[in-house]
């Protein structure tokens, strides 16, 4: 199997893993690492990450499913009544092409952006 983006699923890995021990601390604070997304995996977090779902009762957990579509349809639907949302209830073609290339640390990526909130688009220059 080859990546369409020439990238070896051992450099996707050892690029994974560098990013989710990259935890800091500042003051006495631990500050979760800086997780480098591409666009559609961070729109999907956007869409279910928000302040509102956490004042709602939502969990990681909860949003996690969400992002990931793995929720269930009653599910959804109770978040898009608590908290709106203009996210699609599955993922695109393109969102599971990514976590099936980042198989071995996609979801904890999404998780721990989740967590810590400290997540950003990738730079695309190296493409």
């Amino acid at each position: 199997m080859t990546d369409k983006n020439s990238t070896s699923m051992f450099d996707t890995v050892v690029s994974d893993f560098k990013q989710l021990y990259n935890f800091e601390t500042k003051d006495g604070s631990v500050i979760g690492p800086k997780i480098k997304l591409p666009k559609v995996v961070y729109d999907r977090i956007e869409a279910f990450n928000s302040e509102d779902a956490i004042e709602n009762g939502w969990t990681v957990y909860g949003i996690l499913q969400l992002v990931l579509g793995n929720a269930s349809v009653r599910d959804y639907r109770w978040y898009q009544a608590s908290v709106g949302t203009d996210g699609k209830f599955r993922p695109s073609d393109e969102f599971d092409e990514w976590l099936e290339q980042h198989y071995a640390f996609g979801r904890v990526l999404i998780m721990l952006a989740i967590i810590y909130n400290n997540y950003e688009l990738e730079d695309k220059e190296n493409e």
